[in-house]
């Protein structure tokens, strides 16, 4: 293989699943902007709606958010009554996120058409080609938390 072929951006994985997950994420957004949902917000909703009051560390990190960014997203979505933050009873020093009856209430919504969502826009894919691409994705997003934690401790 050429250094050429090599060096084009269509033989390297990361920029195919940037552009599958631009495409799916300017879905999402447009869908969301009919509900008046940031996507910003949905990251975190999501998160709640697996399992309600997590620390903000915590959904920062799941959220792919730095700790700072998660903090504004959280303090809007307060402002606009979909969360709230309370004391953590097992350490003062943490805040816990969650749902107020109007954030359960977006999930009833959102999460069903969600779904439809994602049915609407994926190719049909072989049960054997999904797991294979689960598969894959999750080595490729294990090897560079490594590398991000090898690299974070050198520093």
């Amino acid at each position: 293989m050429s250094t050429n072929t090599i060096n084009k951006p269509e033989n390297s994985l990361p920029y195919h699943i940037r552009g599958a997950f631009r495409g799916f994420e300017t879905a999402l957004a447009r869908y969301l902007k009919t509900k008046n949902i940031p996507l910003s917000h949905f990251y975190i909703l999501r998160l709640e709606w697996i399992n309600e009051g997590y620390p903000q560390k915590h959904l920062a990190d799941k959220a792919f958010m730095t700790e700072s960014v998660a903090s504004q997203v959280i303090k809007a979505m307060e402002k606009n009554g979909i969360v709230r933050r309370t004391q953590d009873p097992n350490d003062s020093r943490k805040k816990l996120v969650c749902l107020t009856p109007q954030g359960l209430e977006l999930r009833q919504t959102i999460v069903l058409d969600g779904i439809g969502l994602s049915k609407a826009h994926s190719p049909n894919i072989s049960k054997e080609d999904f797991a294979t691409t689960m598969r894959v994705l999750t080595q490729v997003s294990k090897a560079f938390d490594i590398y991000n934690s090898e690299y974070t401790a050198e520093k």
